[in-house]
């Protein structure tokens, strides 16, 4: 499956919102009442990653997991495309050097693009 930056952004956003205080958590996989299965295939694969602090939730029915917050490298990660114009600077810049976007080359670009909007 293709890594789809908009929608682990996303993901990592939500879990972010979560109040643990309240035992908040977000089902992703097939026994949630999701209706977006690859927002669900990104959250299973930013789990397996470590990104996310969740629980197997995976059944016959296919991959699933209850996230309960993000790990270190998962707030790492959002602080790093958190900000819109940062986030769309990052994926510019991708595209027109003709980068494929990884963890590490979203943090590398992030760097120049934080850069580039704090000097504008």
């Amino acid at each position: 499956m293709k890594r789809d930056w908009d929608l682990i952004r996303e993901v990592l956003i939500e879990i972010e919102e979560l109040d643990p205080a309240k035992h908040e958590n977000i089902q992703y996989g097939p026994a949630s009442s999701s209706t977006e299965p690859v927002k669900d295939s990104q959250a299973v694969l930013l789990w397996r990653a470590g990104f996310i602090v969740g629980v197997d939730a995976s059944s016959s029915d296919g991959d699933a997991i209850i996230a309960l917050d993000l790990s270190w490298a998962g707030h790492e990660l959002l602080d790093t495309i958190r900000s819109k114009a940062v986030w769309e600077r990052i994926k510019a810049t991708a595209q027109s050097k003709g980068l494929e976007l990884t963890f590490d080359s979203v943090k590398v670009l992030g760097k120049l693009a934080l850069d580039w909007v704090i000097g504008q």
